[in-house]
């Protein structure tokens, strides 16, 4: 059983990196065991993605009438350690730096979403811009460089007049920087100057909850209701999946397709059948290919395929 109440999870080869509900991370080595655990501040994690060697979180804080933020990167060798079960647990009791991290900034106002690939980050102030950031390391030390910023988008279509219109997801795709919003509206940007190339509209029921991309499959948009979206690589619409018994909360993508866990099952995509499986606990994320870590701090087999699976 984990430590912690996991909230996400980032896969890291075959390992994992999970996120708690109160700001805790833990390390989990390929068998599922804890490497390490570390709260680098006494808030919770708003937002995190996974890069080449480090995670990037950011964490929000309240305070009367002024709004600001942290964001931080966390070399994944702190909380992963290969071949052997680390007994290192930190708490920051510091109110002016995340503990554990390489680099961190405070920002004025809120970090809607964090996204990125390889070195590149690009995050959200929240009607305030997208900025896209470069890390350079240089002997184990991070540095990191703004390479352009753009206004906020401005949003003008939405699902519906109770859905509150912020993004949900970034992801940096083949086709250029994926920007998805609750409301679901994408937009599309420029790697390279963050210059708007496409937008369009996604017909959902439901406020979009996060979103996972796949080179080889294209993007699954996950949403807090029982359907989800599937586009490829161009932006088209591959199905609209609307039977399915709960949210999505955690998705992987491999040779063969789609594979998920979410509320009380866990589901696949491959050759346009979705199945699904169902289970008594909530999944939060996907361990490698065939484990899934769930609400209860327990890891499961994952149940995709069986003689009871329910084709969708």
């Amino acid at each position: 059983m984990l430590p912690v109440t996991p909230l996400r999870v980032h896969n890291h080869h075959d390992a994992a990196i999970v996120v708690g509900t109160e700001g805790g991370l833990i390390g989990l080595n390929k068998n599922g065991q804890v490497t390490d655990v570390l709260r680098p501040m006494s808030n919770p994690i708003s937002s995190s993605v996974l890069l080449d060697g480090h995670l990037v979180a950011a964490w929000n804080l309240y305070g009367g009438e002024s709004i600001s933020s942290y964001m931080g990167l966390i070399s994944t060798e702190t909380l992963i350690h290969f071949g052997r079960i680390g007994e290192i647990g930190l708490e920051s009791d510091a109110n002016e730096e995340p503990e554990g991290a390489t680099w961190w900034r405070k920002l004025e106002g809120t970090v809607e979403s964090v996204g990125g690939s390889g070195s590149r980050f690009i995050f959200a102030l929240s009607g305030l811009g997208i900025y896209s950031m470069d890390i350079e390391i240089h002997e184990k030390v991070a540095s990191v460089n703004e390479t352009w910023r753009v206004q906020y988008p401005i949003w003008t279509l939405s699902s519906g007049p109770e859905i509150r219109d912020r993004i949900a997801s970034i992801l940096v795709t083949d086709s250029g920087i994926l920007i998805i919003s609750e409301g679901g509206e994408w937009v599309l940007l420029s790697v390279q100057d963050g210059v708007e190339l496409g937008r369009g509209f996604l017909d959902l029921r439901n406020p979009v909850n996060r979103a996972e991309y796949s080179i080889g499959l294209g993007t699954m948009i996950m949403t807090r209701g029982k359907e989800f979206v599937l586009m490829d690589n161009d932006l088209e619409i591959i199905e609209y999946v609307r039977k399915i018994p709960g949210p999505v909360l955690g998705a992987y993508a491999d040779n063969e397709g789609w594979k998920w866990t979410g509320w009380r099952h866990d589901g696949s995509f491959k050759n346009g059948r979705v199945v699904i499986r169902m289970r008594p606990e909530i999944g939060i994320g996907m361990l490698g290919t065939d484990r899934c870590i769930c609400n209860d701090g327990f890891i499961e087999k994952w149940n995709g395929y069986s003689s009871e699976s329910e084709v969708v």
